[in-house]
């Protein structure tokens, strides 16, 4: 059975306002073995041994197909595709109208992907039927464990060292929740003070340093 509980989330912007909203509690991270062997239950004659053959055939196409730049839809599923970023600390803005960013080093930054609506559909009517709210009260998000200004200088310390920062990496070394992070990131965005600031768009979109202006 699956469980929730409500969190109230960290007021970044200091309104007073206390939003509160729904989180899974996730029982644990099931590993591949026992995802197998879970998979046994269905009694559809498949062999645990063939069932792993299977998943690796799978992972080795993905990785072909995805490396000779397909998009990947399994039907029913969702679709997989690539996410790109610069590997180099070169300026990511054209520098004139004939500039046409040779020598750029650009490699795969992550994989993503995007579940079906079928899939998304099929999950949320087996959840919801037997969702239920785990009786602990609202929980707190405790307290920011960094300053603000403290938290900008871990970010450069892995923006030197990577080249860029995403939200996900943000949030995990100042101990932030998702939410919180990409306030602040869209803060820091718009503060012309930071070295540091966004490029790229949704899902695509990173953190570099600012380039210091002559």
């Amino acid at each position: 059975m699956a469980k929730y509980k409500l969190q109230e989330m960290s007021d970044v912007h200091h309104t007073g306002k206390r939003k509160v909203y729904p989180k899974m509690v996730v029982n644990r991270t099931l590993s591949r073995k026992e995802f197998i062997e879970r998979m046994q239950g269905y009694h559809r004659g498949i062999s645990a041994s063939t069932t792993e053959a299977v998943l690796m055939d799978v992972e080795d196409m993905l990785v072909e197909m995805l490396s000779m730049g397909y998009n990947v839809n399994l039907e029913g599923l969702g679709t997989f595709s690539l996410s790109l970023g610069f590997e180099d600390d070169k300026p990511t803005e054209m520098q004139g109208d004939d500039d046409k960013m040779t020598h750029r080093k650009v490699g795969v930054r992550d994989v993503n992907f995007k579940a079906s609506p079928d899939f998304i559909k099929s999950v949320k009517l087996a959840a919801d039927r037997d969702l239920e709210r785990d009786m602990g009260g609202v929980k707190l998000i405790l307290k920011k464990k960094y300053t603000r200004e403290e938290r900008i200088a871990r970010a450069l310390d892995v923006i030197d060292e990577k080249g860029f920062i995403g939200l996900t990496d943000y949030a995990y070394i100042n101990n932030l929740s998702r939410t919180a992070a990409s306030l602040e990131l869209k803060e820091i965005d718009h503060d012309e003070t930071v070295p540091i600031r966004s490029v790229g768009r949704h899902s695509h979109k990173v953190w570099v340093r600012r380039k210091k202006i002559r």
